[in-house]
């Protein structure tokens, strides 16, 4: 009997110990705020608990296929072969046959927009020869960008329960997708993608109700809940955050805009965000030393800046960047095509910037907009199905509260 109560006792602590180790299911919500591009984190809830990813796992496989097109494994007209394995993916999906292709410039547009799990597996083949092979890639990256607790094993974000994250690990992968590629963060922020005749929308609604909203990602599935990574601008001031385990899509995004406003300094506890980020009041409780010392996002947060002279001009000090380009004279053309057909564009300068090292591409630009004509001109383009992104001016990007 004694045995038995010892063996009792040990699958217990057993079972205890393995619970602790697996992700959390959806029962609470998860959250943290975080601007950028300094990395300060304003307010964080179970940052660090560890769930499912859900389609969030997309923007890891969109950042690899970014560093793919910046190194020049691919460009945007590269065909990506379907496979069976591909195919036979469970929906969201485009219907892809086995045996066709799709370019990467529409596979992007698929996983920002559609959230296409088929399209997720081949652009996971085609970069690292099997999905399992490239979700390996995708963890390796991970870590190196400090996301310490995440482990991909698939490129879609469909169940598996090896497969983990936390909100905080979401963050750091959203403000490098900013940092890195800002040359495609558009893409985040298409409302809608045509494929074949049909046109899917966002699945972001935030992106056409909240003011400001310009980019990233949904994702769901029952383990992990509603889940939403999301940034957005205002006054030249931009958040990242991220809400993981929303009971329903409009809890979760219910609490995002919660926390959008209040970091913002418009919601009901901005006075309590604000006293949290700002100086030293000299207090020595344990609250106010964790207020003079706010904690940030591990890992470097820096962002290409242009030069704060040259952007001062007449019509103002925003630009509007329309992509990156392997050719110079594409992205002066796409640049010239863009100023010509939004009205809101031609009273700024096109302008065509170099971006990468390793290759070069060239990003496409009008320059010199006040900040209503960036952002008018942005809503155009993406309601166009076009990428777009606002770049600020560097001395506003940072903020001042």
């Amino acid at each position: 009997m004694a045995v038995r109560r010892r063996i009792s006792v040990f699958g217990f602590l057993a079972a205890v110990a393995l619970a602790a180790a697996e992700p959390a299911r959806a029962q609470t919500l998860a959250s943290i705020v975080v601007e950028y591009p300094s990395g300060q984190v304003l307010s964080e809830s179970g940052a660090d608990v560890v769930t499912y990813p859900a389609s969030l796992t997309k923007m890891m496989t969109l950042y690899l296929t970014f560093e793919a097109l910046k190194n020049g494994r691919i460009d945007m007209a590269t065909r990506l072969p379907v496979s069976k394995e591909a195919a036979r993916q469970p929906p969201s999906k485009l219907g892809l046959r086995p045996g066709s292709t799709i370019r990467v410039d529409d596979a992007i547009r698929a996983l920002a927009v559609k959230s296409a799990n088929d399209v997720a597996v081949v652009i996971a083949e085609g970069l690292g020869g099997t999905e399992a092979r490239f979700a390996q890639l995708m963890t390796y990256r991970a870590r190196e960008l400090g996301m310490t607790r995440t482990r991909f094993v698939n490129a879609s974000g469909l169940p598996d329960e090896a497969q983990r994250t936390t909100a905080r690990d979401m963050a750091i992968l959203a403000t490098r997708l900013l940092s890195d590629f800002p040359e495609y963060y558009g893409f985040f922020g298409l409302a809608n993608f045509v494929w074949r005749g049909r046109t899917y929308h966002n699945h972001n609604v935030l992106l056409n109700t909240y003011r400001g909203m310009d980019g990233l990602k949904t994702g769901y599935i029952r383990a992990s809940g509603y889940n939403l990574a999301a940034s957005a601008v205002r006054n030249g001031r931009r958040l990242v955050a991220v809400v993981l385990g929303g009971a329903t899509s409009g809890a979760r995004n219910r609490e995002m805009v919660r926390l959008l406003d209040e970091a913002f300094g418009t919601g009901p506890a901005s006075e309590s965000v604000t006293a949290a980020v700002g100086p030293s009041t000299g207090a020595n409780s344990a609250g106010t030393a964790a207020a003079r010392k706010p904690a940030r996002l591990s890992g470097p947060l820096e962002q290409p800046q242009p030069n704060a002279k040259a952007a001062v001009r007449k019509g103002g000090n925003f630009s509007v960047q329309l992509g990156a380009f392997p050719s110079r004279r594409v992205a002066a053309e796409t640049a010239r095509r863009a100023a010509r057909t939004v009205p809101s564009l031609r009273e700024g300068k096109v302008s065509v910037v170099p971006v990468g090292s390793k290759t070069r591409m060239y990003a496409a630009r009008v320059e010199g907009l006040n900040r209503a004509a960036a952002q008018g001109s942005c809503e155009s383009l993406k309601r166009a199905g076009k990428p777009c992104f606002v770049v600020a001016p560097p001395e506003r990007a940072v903020g001042s509260r």
